[in-house]
């Protein structure tokens, strides 16, 4: 296996099967294969030489990887899905190709052009029967607001890639793929923000699409609450009143909406604002802003109250937290 070396600046990392080694090369694509993505049975479709080649990084709250190789196939199993300390929800563009994946009952085939989807917290198989060209965004459950290991509208679900959003995320992977090992880690942070808002509107779009299955439409509700809250975190007047009357529900349909997911609505604004101010504490181009100045940012006007919260939830005041982030970073 070849390994690039890239600048620290540069969040990205290549990797290709060594020409020299050819007859081991689908070995090592397996353990490249595994080293990006987790554990997983990597089968052979194709006789002869293959070659492989992954480009993968971590950009904001997202995580990008390019791929190219020949005809394989790749599955996780139940005992695998079990074994995986990471297992995100996968959202790929094809730039060249087919990819059949199957999770569940569903069997989905995405070719060029197309944008598919995958869940790697639950069994899952991909087959590409000819040589491919892919670009995945890894990212965590919560962005889309579904919890790993439940089956949701996005296991095996495919997009066309042509329209709205999925037409902008395309357009944005395609342009960054070739020139992922060209940007260093800010401007890798801006372009992973900029790639984590177009998923979150794709998966609404499907989400918002199965609105015949009931679970499905409350997903893709609570997903739109909190998207509309998520944008106005920065709002003094927030409150569970303003999201119930805003979505045309009552306040006590939206505190089952939360219920289900062990919080309320008050909480949960609580800690995404807490999130917030935790991300700004420890980001550098924020050092000029005081602790009440960042607090005041989201929503939280209290200064003492907002440490004390802060504390609760992460252990450090924030001014502890603000110290040891900046001081890691060197």
């Amino acid at each position: 296996m070849k390994t690039e070396q890239v600048d620290a600046r540069r969040p990205v990392q290549v990797l290709r099967t060594e020409e020299s080694r050819l007859r081991h090369s689908f070995h090592t694509w397996g353990e490249m294969v595994a080293d990006t993505c987790g554990p997983l049975h990597v089968y052979r479709t194709e006789p002869g030489d293959f070659r492989g080649a992954i480009a993968s990084g971590t950009f904001g709250t997202v995580q990008l990887a390019a791929v190219k190789a020949g005809p394989h196939s790749v599955e996780r199993t139940e005992r695998l899905a079990g074994k995986a300390t990471f297992a995100p929800l996968y959202l790929t563009f094809v730039l060249d190709g087919e990819v059949q994946v199957s999770q569940g009952e569903r069997t989905a085939v995405a070719r060029t052009g197309n944008l598919f989807s995958h869940d790697s917290s639950r069994p899952f198989r991909m087959s590409m029967r000819r040589p491919i060209h892919m670009v995945s965004v890894k990212f965590d459950h919560r962005l889309v607001d579904l919890r790993a290991g439940l089956e949701h509208p996005l296991g095996a679900a495919t997009w066309c890639g042509a329209k709205g959003a999925s037409a902008l995320l395309a357009g944005l992977l395609r342009s960054a793929a070739p020139r992922m090992t060209e940007f260093d880690t800010s401007v890798a942070d801006q372009l992973g923000n900029s790639v984590a808002s177009l998923v979150t509107a794709v998966c609404a779009e499907k989400l918002g699409a199965m609105g015949s299955d009931p679970t499905a439409a409350r997903l893709a509700l609570l997903h739109r609450i909190k998207t509309f809250a998520r944008a106005r975190l920065n709002c003094a007047e927030l409150s569970p009143g303003l999201l119930a009357r805003s979505h045309n529900i009552s306040l006590r349909y939206l505190q089952l909406l939360f219920q289900e997911e062990n919080t309320s609505p008050a909480l949960w604004i609580r800690n995404e604002r807490l999130g917030r101010c935790r991300d700004d504490l420890a980001d550098p181009r924020a050092a000029h802003l005081t602790v009440a100045n960042i607090a005041e940012r989201w929503g939280l006007d209290s200064a003492s109250h907002f440490s004390k919260l802060f504390r609760e939830r992460y252990g450090l005041t924030p001014r502890e937290w603000r110290r040891q982030s900046l001081s890691a970073r060197g």
